[in-house]
């Protein structure tokens, strides 16, 4: 090629062309099955779909998309999703012998079903009312309507004694191709519902439980206002326990309620596509839908959002709490060194004290010294006044020595002072800036 092409460039393309529908020729019947599987069982349908029942005619496999074509024009197709596989058998209205052992095929693979439907296909609306007394529709409950204009369904979307639902699907004039994509929209309306619909029961179990952690907030929070600070440290405990427990809950649920609202959207756009228009008497799939869907997305939004408050809230109560604290603490340290600064004060006092009785020791000691002195002068070359003079003579070599020696320790002092803070000074990292 001329030109340099982008390494996701085919990937892409690829998956644009990926979900295809296989042919639908009517009158048709098909069994399609959805089933959950959790990731470490993956291996397991690698292997069951290795194991097949019958020889197929073809097949193109890949990753995460299989067809497998069989004699008497049998169509099974594999679609591996992010945490479901879609498993469909396509056979013509007279080869519904042979789907037996691929039928059962279909029952022993790994996973939980989440939905199975047979769905008839009839070329016109007069055979599809034919087969209506066989379908054991429940009058109450069943939808009809017309769907990408002309093509008209039947349903009550109950499960059988056999485990299945059932859809009976009229599309007169409609080739092949079309009908297949029709047929495929109607199925992925279905089954995204029932994906969007599997986290409803665990939000309905956790809203107790939510109900719980908000009145246990609502109750630390109105002891925040009405408690002494003496039980600051216990409060803090308790609210610290309330956000944990919450942290928890989204955390184990995140996940869940977010697939479930990204699959109610998928329904919503694939019932948008099919263009649903009604047939007087009956519901149509946008009653039935919007009905059940609508308020189950909604129910698990409120429980997300009341979740989301919920954490906000707690991580405002805990603020405020160690705001004051804080204060608190700040309040015993202005305390403590209110109490420092008259430690102080009272010792500078006492300092001051001592300071004038030496002034008086001194003065003692001076007069004691010069009178010392001023007797050796007097007793200079005179007989008995020996001691005198010898003190006279010491006693400015003892001032002296003790003068310089105190000198000497201050200096040293000092010295070792500025030492030490010209090392701090070099360790700082502020200084090299």
């Amino acid at each position: 090629m001329a030109f340099t092409e982008h390494p996701l460039r085919r990937e892409l393309v690829h998956e644009m062309h990926l979900r295809r529908f296989a042919p639908v020729h009517a009158p048709a019947r098909i069994v399609q099955m959805v089933y959950l599987i959790a990731e470490d069982r993956r291996g397991e349908e690698q292997r069951h779909l290795s194991s097949l029942p019958l020889k197929p005619v073809s097949i193109e496999q890949e990753s995460r998309h299989a067809v497998l074509r069989f004699a008497g024009d049998l169509t099974v197709l594999w679609e591996r999703h992010t945490e479901a596989t879609t498993i469909t058998l396509i056979a013509p209205r007279e080869g519904q012998d042979a789907m037996a052992p691929l039928t059962e095929w279909f029952g022993a693979w790994p996973g939980s079903v989440l939905r199975a439907t047979k769905v008839f296909v009839e070329p016109g609306e007069a055979e599809a009312e034919a087969l209506l007394p066989e379908m054991g529709f429940e009058d109450a409950d069943l939808v009809s309507c017309h769907v990408c204009s002309g093509v008209r369904v039947w349903s009550d979307f109950r499960i059988r004694d056999d485990g299945y639902g059932r859809l009976l699907v009229s599309a007169p004039g409609r080739q092949p191709d079309d009908l297949g994509r029709i047929v495929q929209r109607l199925q992925e309306l279905g089954n995204y519902r029932n994906l969007a619909l599997v986290g409803l029961p665990r939000v309905q179990r956790l809203m107790p439980e939510l109900n719980a952690l908000e009145d246990r907030l609502a109750a630390h929070a109105q002891a925040l206002v009405n408690e002494a600070e003496g039980g600051d440290e216990r409060l803090l405990h308790d609210l610290s326990q309330v956000s944990a427990e919450l942290a928890q809950v989204r955390a184990e649920n995140s996940y869940r309620t977010s697939a479930s609202q990204a699959y109610a959207q998928i329904a919503a756009d694939r019932l948008d596509a099919l263009d649903v228009q009604p047939i007087d008497g009956y519901q149509s799939l946008t009653d039935f839908t919007e009905r059940r869907l609508v308020p189950a997305t909604r129910t698990i939004e409120t429980f997300v959002n009341r979740l989301r408050r919920l954490s906000e809230r707690s991580g405002d109560v805990i603020a405020l709490l160690n705001t004051r604290i804080d204060t608190r603490i700040k309040a015993q340290n202005l305390e403590l060194l209110r109490s420092m600064e008259s430690s102080f004060n009272l010792q500078l006092r006492l300092q001051n004290l001592v300071e004038a009785l030496s002034v008086i020791a001194a003065s003692y000691y001076a007069v004691a010294l010069i009178a010392y002195m001023a007797k050796g002068a007097v007793g200079f070359g005179e007989e008995g006044h020996e001691v005198d003079v010898a003190i006279a003579l010491i006693a400015p070599v003892v001032i002296l020595t003790i003068f310089l020696l105190v000198s000497r320790i201050r200096h040293r002092f000092i010295k070792e002072t500025e030492n030490a803070a010209a090392r701090s000074d070099k360790r700082h990292p502020l200084n090299d800036a």
